[in-house]
């Protein structure tokens, strides 16, 4: 099962990257090219200062609900830029959607001892939250800070002068490798040390990461 569903983080099809740059144009309010030689469609600026040095033509991962650029900022830092999915939002609402008429049905059989629609209505309220970029980033450094006693627990800072938007999040680069890329014994250390974080989240601090993954 566990071989079935590695595609899932590693297979999305990307969404088109045109669309990517008319939304990173639109979220940061830039009018100019977004680095150079890459414009957005329709930009207003074309002849403009680029917003960054470079950027990836195309993202370096991709997943359900967005795809992330590697960009370099004009001072020479490496960034990881998150564009959201234009179809993002819509695609979750109906989802939930979905869910809530299946458990709606389930509920008034009688099954259950809880308000399954109530349960899934307070989930949706939540993912609603976190599509929400600056709630993202805001929680990420909560969380780092929330197990800074552990010792090697860190998040990627959002980076200052390009504040969070709804769907963009460009945050400083951290360079890694796969968990399927290591030794096995770097990967048993840092599968205890995953463990180790997971439990405490959940035991001690109560602030959970909802997503952890390879």
């Amino acid at each position: 099962i566990c071989e079935e569903l590695k595609p899932l983080q590693t297979t999305n099809k990307p969404f088109d990257d045109a669309e990517a740059m008319r939304l990173l144009s639109e979220e940061l309010e830039w009018r100019g090219p977004i680095a150079p030689g890459v414009c957005a469609p329709e930009c207003a600026e074309p002849d403009g200062a680029p917003l960054f040095a470079s950027i990836s033509a195309s993202p370096i991962a991709s997943a359900s609900l967005g795809q992330v650029y590697k960009a370099t900022l004009h001072d020479g830092s490496e960034v990881a830029v998150k564009v959201q999915r234009p179809s993002a939002m819509r695609q979750v609402a109906t989802d939930f959607a979905v869910l809530t008429t299946v458990l709606y049905g389930i509920q008034s059989t009688g099954w259950g001892n809880g308000d399954l629609v109530e349960i899934t209505d307070i989930v949706a309220a939540g993912v609603f939250e976190e599509m929400d970029y600056r709630n993202e980033a805001v929680n990420a450094q909560r969380f780092e800070r929330s197990l800074d006693f552990l010792g090697y627990v860190s998040v990627p800072a959002a980076v200052p002068s390009l504040p969070p938007t709804p769907r963009v999040l460009v945050t400083e680069w951290v360079a890694g490798r796969h968990l399927s890329d290591l030794s096995r014994e770097e990967g048993t250390r840092m599968t205890n040390m995953a463990v180790d974080a997971v439990t405490a989240s959940l035991v001690l601090t109560g602030f959970v990461h909802a997503d952890p993954h390879e």
